[in-house]
């Protein structure tokens, strides 16, 4: 069977032992991993025209505002999408080498599967990063305008505003990261967790007898 035929090929020693080929690595990705490379990228394709959409909000926000803080939102949204679009084409790129076999099949998909969770926990990283950022954004737009009042700076009033953006800002990293890790598994996560399976799978003996 096909299923054997693949099972003895991962089981090989991988310098001496044959590679498949991007004809048989492909289906087999098609058929047993239930197309998990077209999900992925199809989601990855949604990121990228919502990001661009978010890009083109900032860029309004940063022509149509006169604000030094609003301004300073936009552009760090506009750094962010690009940062993020090079995101997008190296995990686009991972997943078309999905469909091409370049050594034994044990370390190519492992080194694919390894990479992209990589690039994931990178996302992760940065979607946290941008809450303190955001926060002390805040807290020194709040400074900022004490040191311009003309009646002088309130110590306290500075103090209270960062204890309240602290505590909020708290909060909001603890539903962010877990939202954020809820919301990578689905697009991409469960998605490997199923490939790896399928690779557990062909390593188990007596599979498909």
């Amino acid at each position: 069977m096909e299923l054997d035929d693949l099972r003895r090929q991962w089981q090989q020693p991988a310098p001496p032992g044959p590679a498949l080929d991007a004809g048989q690595l492909s289906s087999w990705l098609a058929r047993g991993s239930g197309g998990l490379v077209a999900r992925m990228r199809r989601n990855t394709h949604w990121e990228q025209a919502f990001t661009a959409l978010v890009m083109v909000g900032a860029a309004v926000l940063w022509a149509s505002s006169t604000q030094l803080i609003y301004r300073f939102y936009a552009v760090v949204l506009l750094g962010l999408g690009l940062g993020m679009f090079y995101y997008y084409y190296r995990v686009l790129a991972v997943l078309g080498q999905m469909a091409a076999a370049d050594g034994h099949l044990r370390g190519h998909l492992q080194r694919l599967s390894a990479g992209l969770r990589q690039l994931l926990r990178f996302n992760f990283r940065l979607t946290l990063a941008m809450g303190p950022l955001a926060l002390f954004s805040l807290l020194g737009y709040a400074v900022g305008r004490e040191l311009a009042r003309p009646g002088g700076f309130r110590s306290g009033r500075v103090l209270v505003v960062g204890g309240v953006l602290l505590a909020l800002g708290a909060l909001l990293q603890l539903a962010v990261a877990h939202l954020t890790r809820r919301y990578l598994h689905q697009l991409y996560g469960r998605h490997l967790d199923r490939l790896d399976a399928n690779l557990r799978e062909l390593d188990e003996p007596g599979l498909g007898a």
